[in-house]
């Protein structure tokens, strides 16, 4: 993937458009005019549906996409400043992006505990024959913030949503309590939506749930869950939820797995697949977890045993299926009856791995019930669980963590009753 920083867009495309068409202008546009309105007052034709999803942010790069009502080609413009003047579009072998749903783009080459600016262009494109093309003149959205990671800082902070199941009021009253508590990070820990058969469930239900920059400023991260891998659409679910870059050529194939240190915290994030075995007839020979969770153990050796994860005062780990349930009886996932309760394979592989480099805590999902189990000596890290999609069992969980102890909270969404709250030591 290509930058392309050097091109002048500005000069290929034709002046700004003058009054710079707003995030707020671009949302939710009625492209054609109303019958008292003449050519000259119709409002112009918005090519975003979303506001811009900044995600993947790392010490040294970070992510955005946004939706689109139009094909269209795009790019990002960045910088230390509000002023901008760099460049990031996604071009592959020579081409620039041309998307009917979905533009991202990666920035590269920043450093960490860096604040940056940026704002999304987006320019509608018609091919009529291969030569006879039109592009519009780019719309813009708002400029927007954020900062790098890294270990510099006295204070991180993360709100945890899950299993939302497209289930928009859930969603909204999610965001509404994100915005009110204001965290470094979102985490959206799988089952997003019920299954993936277009791009417009994604578009109404991920990319613009609350009709607001929700995930604009604050990274957004995806754990993913079983339901994110169910449905013709689904593979194309990155476009929206955009992946990691692994440095290591060996862990290229995980898109969705990462760790990363924000002052105090360091967060890991596994991906516990599907809720069945492969072999499991509903899959119809279409699941190859196995070797996949497999990979991911031998990535998370690596990951927890980076300097700047082993020396956090805390580390925290986030996947969709819990690995552990106090039912000595609960479906480990490799049987053909019903569906996991717990992901067995997993807790073998990676169990021993948060006992050696000692992770604190993990957030789950799943269960559609809200419960947390204490560290034990044999299981050295405690668990929490999210609840479900329904306004009455959907639970926030958010943390914040300072150098002297990190305080674990969940709520009930609905009123905000506190379900519990828990306090951890640093480990160093």
């Amino acid at each position: 993937m290509s930058n392309c920083q050097g091109f002048n867009r500005r000069a290929f495309f034709g002046s700004v458009v003058a009054a710079g068409l707003s995030g707020s202008a671009i949302l939710g546009a009625d492209s054609s005019a109303r019958a008292d309105e003449s050519p000259e007052q119709a409002q112009p034709e918005k090519f975003m549906a979303s506001y811009p999803l900044l995600q993947n942010v790392t010490e040294t790069s970070a992510s955005i996409s946004w939706a689109l009502n139009v094909p269209s080609t795009g790019w990002v413009e960045w910088g230390t400043t509000p002023e901008l003047g760099k460049f990031a579009r996604n071009s592959e072998f020579g081409l620039n992006p041309y998307e009917t749903d979905f533009l991202s783009a990666r920035i590269t080459g920043l450093a960490p505990n860096t604040k940056y600016y940026y704002r999304v262009a987006t320019s509608s494109f018609v091919y009529r024959t291969a030569y006879d093309k039109t592009a519009s003149e780019p719309q813009y959205s708002d400029v927007y913030s954020f900062e790098t990671t890294g270990p510099k800082g006295d204070i991180a902070s993360f709100a945890v949503m899950n299993d939302t199941h497209n289930t928009l009021a859930t969603i909204q009253a999610h965001i509404e309590r994100v915005e009110e508590l204001k965290p470094d990070f979102l985490f959206w820990n799988g089952d997003l939506c019920s299954d993936y058969m277009d791009a417009k469930r994604v578009k109404d239900n991920i990319a613009n749930p609350s009709n607001t920059p929700f995930a604009a400023e604050r990274p957004l991260v995806f754990v993913p869950g079983n339901h994110d891998r169910r449905g013709q659409w689904a593979r194309n679910l990155k476009k929206c939820l955009t992946t990691w870059r692994q440095d290591d050529p060996e862990f290229y194939d995980l898109g969705f797995n990462y760790a990363f240190r924000k002052g105090p915290l360091a967060a890991v994030v596994l991906d516990t697949g599907e809720d069945k075995p492969d072999w499991h007839p509903a899959w119809s020979e279409m699941a190859n977890y196995e070797p996949y969770r497999e990979l991911q153990a031998a990535w998370l050796a690596k990951a927890l045993a980076r300097p700047e994860i082993q020396s956090a005062p805390y580390l925290v780990a986030f996947c969709h299926i819990p690995l552990y349930d106090a039912n000595p009886n609960a479906n480990p996932g490799n049987i053909l009856d019903r569906w996991a309760s717990i992901q067995w394979p997993a807790r073998q592989m990676w169990g021993p791995l948060f006992e050696k480099y000692g992770v604190q805590l993990l957030v789950a999902a799943h269960q559609h019930r809200f419960s947390y189990a204490e560290a034990t000596a044999d299981r050295p890290w405690a668990q929490i669980v999210g609840g479900g999609p329904e306004m009455n069992n959907a639970y926030s969980i958010h943390a914040e963590a300072t150098q002297k102890k990190m305080t674990l909270t969940c709520e009930k969404l609905e009123d905000k009753s506190v379900a519990g709250t828990w306090t951890f030591k640093p480990r160093v």
